[in-house]
């Protein structure tokens, strides 16, 4: 395809919305190739009440009359169930019009869940291509759908190297709360941690399961030591990654956590489950800590060894650093997408 004449319309979730794939196409707007093909992004879902959502979606659906003639690459991103659901009159809108459509999936072991959705099975068959957050997720699309995919990482922008004199003793934790993140598991491996550790503290951001959150906190007897808060700005968060030592994903599902490559960028040494995506990237004890979803001994253990193993705590940081320069910049991940577009 001619990039000269080419135009892009993304659609995806509200840019006010609180999640990864709003964080992803925010990187995108910062990215040579917004600029370069005339990209435009289309809001269809907001995380608010639900007179919210059906504005989003009603004007969504008005919207695409308009737009969708004007592009000639529709870039989807989304996730089977809800999300698909609501996108689906913009996708079958772009199917008429005969445009060039992309179906870019943020989820991770989620997928094994969706093999008998209909939805989602004619969504992945009717684009031109499919979009996957890491190689072993192209193997699972591959074996259980028969699709073949390609696979783009989620950028990041490299953050420069922190000042260690203003590191805390804080153990960072952002998510929204259910029991599938795993913040059970890391309150209760924080007590241990800070019977071992006195000073050190825990700091979870999120909304959700808030008042499960401080009624375990408080049968832990830990409360002055756990901060909650339910909502942090961009740069409320972006203090809260400059001063925290490490930093913890404890999900049984994910995609490919942009918490992992907020973190790895500034170089915080990350303990976590084998989750989504990143088993393409991590290796333990050389740029994470890896401990099994809800076993609270592996991740107080894997926790008390990066207080206590400085080496091994600055190997770990500097290793997060190189891998999100190799593998996550912006600059690479642009001439990914660059390559993708220029395939159609």
């Amino acid at each position: 395809m001619n990039k000269k004449r080419c135009k892009v319309l993304f659609v995806a979730t509200s840019r006010k919305t609180m999640g990864g794939i709003t964080s992803v196409l925010k990187k995108y707007e910062k990215m040579e190739i917004w600029n370069k093909y005339n990209c435009a992004w289309l809001e269809t879902q907001i995380n608010k009440g639900i007179i919210s959502k059906l504005y989003y979606i009603i004007r969504a659906y008005i919207t695409m009359l308009f737009i969708v003639p004007q592009y000639n690459i529709i870039h989807f991103h989304t996730v089977p169930g809800r999300s698909i659901i609501v996108q689906m009159p913009i996708f079958l809108y772009s199917l008429l019009c005969r445009k060039k459509i992309i179906i870019h999936i943020h989820v991770g072991n989620q997928l094994l869940e969706y093999k008998k959705d209909k939805i989602f099975n004619f969504t992945i068959r009717k684009a031109n291509k499919v979009i996957v957050l890491a190689s072993s997720l192209q193997e699972l699309m591959k074996e259980h759908y028969g699709i073949e995919t390609d696979v783009l990482y989620n950028p990041i922008e490299e953050k420069p190297i922190r000042n260690n004199s203003n590191i805390d003793k804080s153990i960072f934790f952002a998510a929204y709360m259910t029991k599938n993140k795993g913040y059970h598991t890391l309150l209760n491996a924080f007590k241990e941690v800070s019977i071992k550790h006195p000073g050190w503290k825990l700091l979870l951001a999120g909304s959700g399961e808030i008042d499960n959150v401080k009624k375990i906190r408080k049968e832990l007897d830990i409360e002055n030591n756990v901060e909650i808060h339910q909502w942090l700005n961009s740069e409320q968060m972006n203090e809260k990654y400059q001063r925290a030592s490490i930093y913890c994903i404890a999900s049984k599902q994910e995609g490919f956590p942009m918490s992992f490559l907020e973190a790895a960028s500034y170089g915080i040494p990350i303990v976590t489950t084998p989750v989504g995506g990143i088993i393409d990237v991590i290796v333990n004890e050389e740029n994470c800590m890896i401990f099994r979803f809800e076993n609270v001994k592996e991740l107080t253990n894997q926790i008390n060894k990066l207080i206590e193993n400085k080496e091994l705590y600055f190997k770990i940081s500097n290793n997060l650093r190189k891998l999100v320069k190799e593998k996550f910049s912006i600059s690479t991940i642009n001439k990914n997408i660059e390559l993708l577009y220029n395939s159609l």
